[in-house]
């Protein structure tokens, strides 16, 4: 007897995706609000992560110190949390990272304002993408930053 193609499959596996992307969403607003808790942030974590698209989530202190990544960071860019912890995300970056967006970073930064931009970035392996940055300044209950949390994606190199 010989089957025809599984046609099924083509409309489940969507589904399938879509639950397990939202598992992985779950999961990082789980963390999220640990950290939260933790250090009394004045942050809206759910409505942030579900009006975005993101792979790579990267937490830094207000030095731009690494203190967290999401599992998404390490399929992005190779690297592990334990790797990047306590360092700047600067590792990321190499000879075709754009200045311009460096600069408008550090300039939004400074101001604490909401940053966003794209440029390239570099794997552990060395291999560049094209990364799509927005970053939040998160307050804590001070009204004070603290904290930076970026949302990352990666887009085509053109």
């Amino acid at each position: 007897m010989k089957r025809g193609p599984l046609l099924s499959w083509d409309i489940y596996s969507e589904y399938v995706f879509n639950f397990l992307k939202s598992l992985k969403k779950k999961k990082d607003i789980e963390r999220l609000v640990k950290f939260q808790t933790k250090f009394n942030w004045d942050f809206q974590i759910e409505e942030t992560l579900f009006k975005n698209e993101y792979k790579a989530i990267i937490i830094t202190d207000k030095n731009q110190n690494i203190i967290w990544v999401n599992e998404g960071f390490k399929d992005m860019t190779g690297y592990s949390l334990a790797f990047v912890k306590d360092k700047s995300p600067k590792i990321l970056q190499g000879e075709k990272t754009s200045r311009v967006a460096l600069d408008q970073i550090r300039t939004q930064l400074a101001t604490e304002s909401f940053c966003q931009t794209s440029m390239v970035n570099y794997r552990k392996d060395g291999s560049e993408y094209m990364c799509e940055i927005k970053i939040y300044p998160v307050h804590n209950s001070a009204h004070q930053v603290e904290h930076y949390i970026a949302l990352e994606n990666e887009a085509l190199l053109n």
